[in-house]
């Protein structure tokens, strides 16, 4: 089974305190949930709403990997695959997925601090339609540049 988790903005007219503005969303008002879904059967396993300061998580969490081993925790310890956004990817979040006996696969934000000076700077090194592939103990980055000005970062933990 391979899952994928996300955020869905589910439209309301209802007033309450985790009612969330989202400007990009065809439906602007809603309530935000997390949610994990079965690829292969496209149906939601498993997810909860976004409650803002009432469901933080520690602090020593960032809240893209909270987010993503909540809901994951009940499908994990069976060599699964995980596939995220770049809101959630992160090599942290690789990591513990990988003691679990999970993968993670994911496009990665190009600003995360954990990543290397290799991948900050290849963004004027690279030719258009070019690719590096940076390897570490358990994950791999792949950097692939199909336009001029653009760039995709892309962090896979399957060996």
């Amino acid at each position: 089974m391979n899952l994928t988790v996300d955020e869905q903005l589910f439209s309301t007219i209802v007033r309450c305190k985790f009612t969330q503005y989202v400007s990009s969303k065809p439906d602007k008002f809603g309530i935000k949930f997390w949610l994990a879904s079965d690829t292969n059967n496209k149906y939601i396993i498993n997810g909860f709403p976004y409650l803002e300061k009432e469901e933080t998580p520690p602090s020593s969490i960032p809240l893209g990997v909270f987010v993503v081993l909540i809901p994951v925790e009940p499908f994990t310890r069976c060599w699964r695959h995980v596939t995220t956004d770049n809101f959630f990817t992160s090599a942290s979040l690789a990591t513990k997925l990988l003691v679990k006996r999970t993968t993670l696969f994911g496009t990665i934000r190009n600003n995360r601090r954990e990543l290397p000076e290799l991948v900050k700077s290849a963004k004027d090194e690279l030719e258009r339609f070019s690719t590096i592939l940076h390897k570490s103990s358990n994950c791999t980055l792949t950097i692939y540049k199909s336009k001029p000005t653009k760039k995709v970062t892309i962090l896979s933990s399957k060996q």
